[in-house]
């Protein structure tokens, strides 16, 4: 049901906000609006995506860089001992948790440039708050409220891309996104290293300057976003596009199924809680959550368990995060040109497992760091894959928004159970943390196959029965949406 062009040409009314009265032409078809559409996507391309994902880098980087500090002195500056370092990552993800569904009805009710900008304020004041904590106490509150805030802005990022691009261009865009995050390992690892090695301070120690020097930052940019996100397609400023780009932008956004106008629709929310396709992917999520959580908090402490030093550490972190950066972008590529995302989800879960296996079976320095390797080419490009899996194959907004949040709340959940895994008495091997993980990589592979195997059919049967897709007009959309008919459309057809 993606946006296809119609033979004629229309004249709409101009959708700028004030008092204009003029009329926007818009070719429906032809030269003319494939070059305002390239213009289009290339200024959101250059404008949006890129913001996005520097919003999404600054997410990663607080939430990561307590690994980081770890090796800086974080345990003996706050006094920790015994389990106290894992039960403080785990209180990370029981407040990203709760916080889930609520900041999807929010996003229903305030524009999404107000929710992500005053969390990431919130969640920028929690991290850099940290570098205060005296115990076991205060870190583990700073750690808990920050997971509530950082919950704003990634089950909000596909809702928002989602009202820009079509659906086969959504994967790609989203990989640029959440590809940050792999950025922001790798430059955690060398901010960690420079704090060590060349900053010194006389009353803060390493891990204080790491956590201050990422946080800050952080707060100023909640405040720039306030201003500066677009929200919608309707709120595309003129000095950004032109009045024949803002209305395409339009045509587009209701082409992708956005023509829903209620708040928060409840048949939409039950219609999310029911769908099979959902707890499948909630399934896959969960296998990914548990090993990612774990490498993002573990592997500087992997790494210098291999032989390294701590400052040596820090910047061996930066490797598995570059090859990652590349996988990432490769997978998603590929996935938006031959609009396939659970087969790609199967590929990348298959190197992870290559990664854990060459970390349990052998003791050589060289093949476990080639195994770390392999483990972040393979989990990170599974984040926005199965983001803009969700985001494909769910109409209506709250369907679509409960959808991610429903993910992102089991997936966040079981991420707690990554964080106790890598326990001090299993070092340097850590046979039980690499089993679990590849346990859990192999149900990624499993399921994600198999509800590929399970769309694909559902699409032969309604191309068996009802033919070719109609393409809906944003009138028609809205009928069906109004209708309690989402994604069971007989012109709708699921990305596999």
């Amino acid at each position: 049901m993606e946006e296809k062009p119609t033979v004629e040409t229309r004249d709409l009314p101009a959708l700028e906000t004030g008092k204009t009265s003029e009329s926007v032409v818009v070719p429906a078809s032809g030269p003319e609006r494939e070059a305002i559409v390239k213009r289009l996507k290339l200024k959101l391309d250059l404008r949006l995506v890129p913001y996005l994902a520097l919003l999404y880098l600054f997410n990663a980087l607080d939430r990561g860089n307590i690994g980081n500090a770890r090796l800086a002195g974080l345990e003996a500056g706050t006094h920790l001992s015994g389990n106290d370092f894992y039960n403080a990552l785990s209180f990370f993800y029981f407040g990203y948790t709760i916080s889930q569904i609520p900041n999807m009805f929010i996003l229903k009710r305030v524009t999404p440039s107000v929710l992500v900008g005053v969390t990431m304020i919130l969640w920028g004041i929690c991290s850099t708050s940290m570098a205060a904590a005296k115990n076991y106490s205060g870190l583990v509150a700073a750690r808990f409220f920050m997971g509530v805030f950082e919950a704003g802005i990634g089950p909000a990022a596909p809702i928002i891309l989602s009202f820009f691009y079509l659906r086969h261009e959504l994967a790609w865009r989203a990989a640029l996104f959440y590809g940050s995050s792999t950025f922001a390992g790798a430059f955690g690892g060398l901010i960690a290293y420079g704090v060590a090695t060349n900053l010194a301070h006389e009353r803060l120690a390493a891990w204080q300057l790491l956590f201050i020097i990422e946080g800050i930052p952080t707060i100023a940019l909640g405040f720039i976003t306030i201003f500066v996100l677009p929200n919608s397609p309707e709120s595309l400023e003129r000095w950004f596009v032109t009045p024949e780009e803002k209305q395409v932008a339009i045509e587009r956004s209701r082409s992708g199924h956005n023509a829903d106008s209620s708040l928060i629709d409840k048949r939409q929310l039950w219609a999310a809680l029911k769908d099979y396709k959902n707890l499948f992917t909630c399934l896959i999520y969960i296998g990914l959550n548990i090993p990612l959580a774990s490498f993002t908090s573990f592997l500087p402490t992997i790494v210098k368990l291999m032989g390294y030093s701590e400052a040596t550490a820090q910047l061996m972190t930066v490797p598995p995060y570059a090859c990652a950066i590349v996988c990432v972008f490769a997978m998603c590529w590929n996935s938006d040109r031959t609009q396939r995302r659970g087969y790609h989800v199967a590929a990348s879960a298959s190197l992870a497992c290559l990664g854990y296996i060459l970390l349990i079976s052998s003791t050589n320095v060289k093949a476990n760091y080639t195994g770390a390797c392999f483990v972040a080419m393979g989990l990170y490009p599974v984040v926005p894959l199965m983001l803009s899996w969700v985001a494909n194959n769910n109409v209506g907004h709250t369907k679509r928004a409960i959808s991610i949040a429903m993910l992102n709340t089991f997936g966040q959940c079981f991420a707690t159970v990554g964080t106790q895994i890598y326990k001090n008495k299993t070092a340097p091997r850590f046979f039980m943390g690499y089993g679990i993980c590849l346990a859990f990589t192999v149900v990624m592979i499993v399921l994600s196959l198999a509800l590929s195997v399970v769309l694909n059919r559902e699409n032969n049967r309604r191309e068996a029965k009802h033919g070719s897709p109609k393409i809906l007009s944003s009138e028609e959309q809205q009928a069906a949406i109004d209708g309690g008919i989402y994604d069971d459309h007989p012109s709708f057809r699921y990305f596999i």
